[in-house]
């Protein structure tokens, strides 16, 4: 089918196969660059337009979160998906271990940049959403941790007034939030880590280790906690075999 992009016209051609399918659209790979073209039932998904928060979302210069970079148009001019970067990384959501065996060093930056990410969006009032593995690349090649798929991010700024009080607050609501989706996706993608490698040698003993992990971490972030406990590790599974002597 043809489509407007950047107001030029394109063709992407539907009857090979995708690069992937989910339950909102379908992406199509062209010149390096990922078309997620949306099902029409799922652009106005909870009662919203998708299009005024991606559109919102252009030009926001997050490092590892990838977002969208234009707009997509049906030759009828309506809103039809958007365009980004496409990344190097394992679809399958087995097999998207490693981030374990990265060096203490590499690991803890892609920690701290994606958290960086996190809060940028959230001081641009971007609430993030559907944070977790099946949205998530791991470039083994470059070992760069990516977040993708920003299709159910949505911009609260849009709810508010220009009330200073609000904005702090609404700052804060965003802020919290994507810390959170970002802690739950890293504590999953440990613990998928922990069951691939084997630090330690029982299913029973590794799930206590994630919850200690969690435990000790508390109000920590996880670049912070890392950047603490790595010091004197190349790796941080490495780390992980450490801590056996404290799960019983």
């Amino acid at each position: 089918m043809h489509y407007f992009v950047e107001g030029e016209k394109i063709f992407i051609d539907e009857t090979k196969r995708p690069l992937g399918k989910g339950s909102e659209g379908i992406c199509y790979k062209r010149k390096n660059q990922v078309y997620k073209i949306y099902h029409k039932s799922s652009i106005y998904e909870f009662g919203h337009n998708k299009s005024v928060d991606h559109q919102y979302l252009i030009g926001i210069p997050t490092r590892q979160t990838i977002l969208p970079n234009a707009l997509i148009y049906n030759e009828d001019y309506s809103y039809a998906g958007y365009r980004a970067n496409y990344i190097k990384g394992e679809k399958d959501i087995t097999k998207k271990q490693g981030i374990a065996l990265l060096s203490s060093s590499t690991f803890i930056k892609n920690l701290q940049i994606l958290e960086s990410d996190m809060s940028l969006l959230a001081h641009n009032y971007v609430l993030v959403a559907d944070i977790q593995p099946v949205n998530y690349f791991f470039d083994k090649e470059n070992d760069t941790m990516y977040i993708i798929d920003p299709g159910r991010f949505t911009v609260k700024r849009f709810d508010y007034g220009n009330n200073e009080k609000e904005d702090k607050e609404l700052i804060q609501e965003c802020d919290t939030q994507n810390e959170s989706q970002l802690e739950s996706l890293i504590t999953t993608l440990l613990y998928n880590d922990l069951v691939k490698y084997k630090p330690l040698n029982s299913k029973a003993k590794l799930q206590k280790l994630r919850d200690y992990i969690v435990k000790e971490k508390d109000t920590l972030t996880y670049s912070q906690y890392f950047n603490e406990t790595l010091k004197e590790y190349e790796n941080p599974n490495t780390y992980f075999k450490s801590l056996g002597k404290y799960i019983k």
